[in-house]
């Protein structure tokens, strides 16, 4: 997996949330023709690729043990680096598992939030989330996982840990859980539910006399756009006099749920367009009847970073270029690689760039990002422990499975620079 491609991935699995940076085509079926000019490659990489693997399977001192789905999985990443494309990538098949998890929003589980602990060697909880078997049974931050039924974390890593604790909903899987104050670890079975994860997260804030709008959207799966049909709904009834759209961090996600979320703040006109790798083009409209009317008399702030990429930055070009919001924060990443996914026989899948992407006013973004109208950065925050929970990491961990968002308008200079200008503020 490349440096780039690290960079917009979470650290912290959430339990399926795994999340992304791209513009989602359809999945490609893995049956293609071999064509002439196809041909003429795979007689180049025949040759080499079968020699190694010969060499490996009658000459390698361990053969006995080699781990051949392995070989496969790293021969096929190699391919996609060697396109020296940083948004091609290929995706094992756990790594699938987690990035179709987050495109549906919803899995079997358990409800936790994690990530791993190298100084102990085990996966430590971030938090249980709110409404989830884990919470019920009493797990809390800080705890550390040791098993997954049986088999060490230490074993099988965080991907793997993660993957084993999901399945069928109503069947059972037992965690080996060790806290601080325990002379002892405790083993904990919990029974799998259905987990759905917000996307969407809002909230009012009474902020210098004026009631203000707040929605954060943390990327953009298939429940994203009804997600966002709710918010509105809501906030539309709480008289706001201003709305805060918060994209940062935001890897991006499905384009048709960027579309679907462009048009109902803006009523007409072009959302994006695209150039295909044949040469063809493609504009994208907003969808009529998605618009709602009661932002048209309030402004708009969008919250972007240099974690806000791929459809992230859709909805912010097309709101900007059409003067229907004022950015504030930091250039975003740049990113308008337009991804198809090929699945492949391992259960893996490759994530090929087959297009580009442009703003409304033409704008080519890719690799630049979008710089705001108000630039303003916060403070980095003194990292003291890579251990340790914070607290408001393991409240927004909480609150994953709601539409709580949680702010902390003294610390978040970046908020507060959006509150001050839709008040008048300095």
């Amino acid at each position: 997996m490349s440096k780039k491609k690290k960079k917009l991935l979470s650290v912290i699995i959430i339990f399926g949330l795994f999340i992304t940076s791209w513009i989602f085509a359809d999945t490609v079926s893995n049956s293609y023709q071999k064509d002439s000019v196809t041909q003429i490659y795979l007689d180049k990489f025949e040759e080499p690729i079968y020699s190694t693997l010969y060499y490996i399977v009658n000459y390698y001192y361990d053969k006995d043990n080699v781990d051949y789905d392995k070989i496969v999985d790293s021969a096929i990443e190699g391919m996609m680096k060697g396109l020296d494309d940083p948004f091609a990538w290929y995706l094992d098949s756990v790594e699938t598992e987690e990035s179709q998890i987050d495109i549906e929003a919803k899995y079997g589980g358990v409800g936790l939030t994690i990530r791993y602990d190298y100084e102990m060697d085990a996966v430590i909880i971030v938090s249980p989330m709110n409404g989830t078997p884990a919470q019920r049974a009493g797990i809390m931050p800080n705890d550390y996982i040791l098993s997954v039924d049986g088999t060490p974390t230490s074993e099988l890593g965080l991907n793997k840990s993660a993957s084993l604790m999901r399945g069928e909903p109503g069947t059972e899987v037992t965690l080996e859980i060790y806290r601080d104050s325990w002379t002892e670890p405790k083993n904990i079975t919990l029974i799998r539910e259905i987990i759905e994860t917000k996307t969407v997260k809002f909230d009012t804030i009474n902020y210098k006399n004026k009631n203000l709008g707040y929605i954060l959207l943390t990327n953009f799966a298939k429940t994203s756009s009804q997600e966002m049909s709710e918010a509105l709904n809501n906030l539309s009834n709480q008289n706001i006099e201003g709305l805060i759209i918060d994209l940062r961090n935001n890897p991006g996600g499905l384009l048709q749920s960027a579309v679907d979320i462009i048009s109902m703040f803006l009523k007409s006109g072009e959302v994006v367009s695209v150039k295909y790798f044949d040469g063809t083009k493609e504009s994208i409209p907003t969808i009529p009847g998605n618009y709602y009317s009661f932002l048209q008399n309030i402004p708009i702030v969008l919250l972007v970073n240099e974690g806000s990429a791929s459809a992230s930055e859709i909805l912010t070009g097309a709101l900007k270029d059409n003067g229907i919001a004022t950015v504030i924060g930091e250039t975003t990443y740049g990113k308008a690689a337009v991804q198809n996914v090929f699945a492949l026989s391992t259960g893996g899948e490759i994530w090929l760039p087959i297009a580009h992407y442009f703003t409304p006013s033409g704008s080519d973004i890719h690799l630049k990002g979008i710089k705001p109208d108000i630039e303003i950065s916060n403070p980095e925050r003194e990292v003291i422990s890579m251990t340790e929970i914070s607290e408001e990491e393991a409240t927004e961990a909480f609150y994953t499975t709601t539409e709580k968002p949680v702010l902390n308008i003294e610390e978040d200079l970046q908020l507060k620079t959006a509150l001050d200008f839709l008040t008048g503020g300095n």
